[in-house]
């Protein structure tokens, strides 16, 4: 079997290229609710702002079941017994998922906000500094997990799974997101965005397709 191989002669344009490691796909398109449009218009306000400021609203309204739910908890803080804190964190998701009981994918994460945090992640995934942030993704999960990982259940209330690696989200893109208060933090599981309460190890609400 030959092998082909091509050389780039100085002065010379190359004719060949390697090919990209990642297929780029096209940029989310923006999908404003009329509701927000009609908003924004009677505010003078940009949409998008809006959008994220909703999002804020919807946080603000979850930290205050979460902090409900923590007053009469056991606290969750490090000590010599692991024991005690999984206790802890298992009663606290107990009353987070009893005062969220009718909860669904979509409450704090609506379609609105996700297509904006889709257009917010993007560009982080694009050219050479994208391909960089994809592969520390990848690499992150290899070097973490240790075995066959659970399957992660994307569903609001659900668990994550206990042993899986948490994947470290890269920097630019929690620097491209919404600060979260310190209870809440974003986890990157597969092509999926996910709200995770860091306290009780519950998922919040998630976004598929996030990673494109």
């Amino acid at each position: 079997m030959k092998v082909i191989r091509s050389f780039c002669v100085p002065g010379l344009a190359c004719m060949l290229s390697a090919a990209p490691a990642y297929a780029q796909t096209s940029a989310p398109k923006p999908q404003v609710s009329e509701a927000t449009k009609q908003k924004a218009a009677e505010t003078n306000a940009n949409p998008d702002a809006l959008v994220l400021q909703d999002f804020n609203k919807r946080v603000e309204a979850y930290m205050t079941i979460h902090k409900d739910a923590a007053k009469d908890s056991l606290p969750i803080k490090e000590t010599k017994n692991p024991a005690d804190i999984k206790v802890a964190q298992l009663a606290l998701a107990a009353k987070i998922r009893a005062a969220r009981a009718n909860a669904r994918a979509g409450d704090i994460l609506t379609p609105e906000i996700r297509n904006k945090f889709r257009r917010l992640v993007y560009p982080e995934l694009k050219g050479r500094a994208g391909r960089e942030t994809r592969e520390e993704l990848t690499e992150d999960v290899k070097e973490k997990d240790e075995g066959p990982p659970k399957k992660v259940t994307y569903k609001v209330n659900a668990a994550y799974p206990e042993g899986n690696a948490l994947p470290t989200t890269p920097p630019n893109i929690l620097m491209s997101l919404p600060k979260l208060p310190e209870e809440l933090e974003y986890r990157i599981v597969d092509k999926y965005l996910i709200l995770r309460d860091v306290q009780a190890n519950i998922i919040v609400d998630f976004i598929p397709n996030a990673i494109q």
